[in-house]
């Protein structure tokens, strides 16, 4: 199981904010799958060599290193608590 657990991580991200941004723990696993995917998608770009970026090819070599150790969705979840990732409501 990953800590921080889904109302620890609804009661931070609301507590930041002036009014409730996290309603639903849905809205958590689907952050939290997009970001995972945005960190594979990014380390397997540097791979091929479609990126040329310094600062993406910085960021994907930080995030291979913690792929050793941990799964994608673990590093998702721990951006999301500390507030490097941000929920954001879709506007319509």
């Amino acid at each position: 199981m990953l800590e921080p657990s889904y109302t620890q991580i609804m009661n931070k991200l609301n507590s930041e904010a002036n009014e409730k941004v996290v309603t639903s723990r849905y809205s958590i696993i689907i952050a939290t799958a997009r970001r995972a995917r945005q960190i594979i998608e990014v380390v397997n770009q540097v791979n091929t060599g479609a990126i040329v970026d310094r600062n993406k090819i910085e960021q994907a070599e930080e995030f291979k290193f913690q792929l050793k150790t941990k799964k994608a969705t673990a590093i998702a979840v721990e951006e999301l608590y500390s507030g490097i990732v941000k929920i954001r409501e879709v506007e319509q």
